[in-house]
């Protein structure tokens, strides 16, 4: 009888701290939502171009080399885009 007396207290314990814990958490997510993002950074194309050639050398020697730089400066070059749109975008809206 005692044993159970302990466990039911034990699961008592546990049950109040987690319930005052979920509504400290929610509490700091509303918070978190209210502020604002820190701009998204700016994408290397000459990293995009190193990375794309050795994916393209592996898969297709030198000329798959020069094709994956120049994708892969491509896709940086995009994401750049996007980025500068979003941006303009939000900064419009304000």
């Amino acid at each position: 009888m005692k044993k159970l007396s302990v466990a039911i207290a034990t699961a008592a314990a546990f049950l109040f701290t987690t319930v005052g814990a979920s509504r400290a958490f929610a509490d700091d997510k509303t918070a978190q939502d209210t502020t604002t993002q820190a701009p998204e950074k700016h994408h290397s194309k000459a990293k995009g171009a190193v990375v794309g050639g050795a994916g393209g050398a592996v898969v297709g020697g030198k000329k798959g080399a020069a094709a994956g730089a120049a994708g892969g400066a491509l896709v940086q070059h995009h994401k750049n885009k996007k980025a500068r749109k979003k941006a303009a975008k939000e900064e419009k809206a304000q």
